[in-house]
């Protein structure tokens, strides 16, 4: 009999943290990117992004779509999005996306990307392929030393560089305007641990 509710509780505590890291990867995030949308009848609107997740977005413009419309958006660095729309305000609408599953993972990678960005001070290497993790970094250590690094892969809460130099585990980094820490070192590279922003900021105060 133990052994039967051993096996439910193991089942529920995976069909849980199923549904955790679905609630994660459709969490919205502050996003505001320019674009255009074609409404219902094909005509072109601007707009503008205010968030977004795999699942959807919120989008600004002045002349929105009425709620169970389909529109096709067009968001400059994260392409075309189609999708049918939710909800409207004065001056803006909210669509859930018609995507399948492998366009919704491309389309949570680059929301990652973009998100990061500026955040982090990221160049992007536009000769190289569009995809999650191309760019170059700059780290900044506390004793004033600052390194060149390939960033192989970014996250919300953490990233992972390529460069020569290696870092010990645990050495606070700043990268753009986040701080952290190195969480793991291996043979060409290390990934950094993001603090969260009030955490960073009363770190730097």
């Amino acid at each position: 009999m133990s052994g039967t509710f051993t096996r439910l509780d193991r089942r529920k505590i995976r069909v849980a943290a199923r549904g955790a890291e679905e609630r994660r990867r459709h969490r919205r995030l502050p996003l505001q990117l320019h674009g255009r949308y074609l409404d219902s009848r094909g005509e072109e609107q601007k707009c503008r992004l205010i968030d977004i997740s795999p699942g959807g977005a919120k989008v600004a413009t002045r002349n929105p779509p009425m709620p169970g419309d389909f529109v096709v958006l067009l968001v400059d660095g994260l392409g075309r999005l189609d999708g049918r729309v939710l909800r409207k305000g004065d001056n803006w609408f909210s669509l859930q996306f018609a995507a399948h599953a492998r366009k919704r993972d491309r389309l949570a990678d680059a929301i990652t990307w973009r998100f990061n960005m500026e955040r982090l001070g990221l160049s992007e290497d536009r000769a190289a392929p569009r995809k999650s993790g191309k760019g170059r970094a700059v780290i900044h250590f506390n004793d004033g030393v600052k390194i060149d690094a390939d960033v192989v892969d970014v996250s919300i809460s953490g990233a992972a560089f390529a460069a020569i130099e290696r870092p010990r585990v645990g050495e606070e980094v700043r990268v753009g305007e986040m701080r952290g820490h190195v969480a793991r070192v291996w043979d060409g590279g290390f990934a950094v641990a993001f603090m969260p922003p009030s955490a960073a900021s009363s770190t730097a105060a």
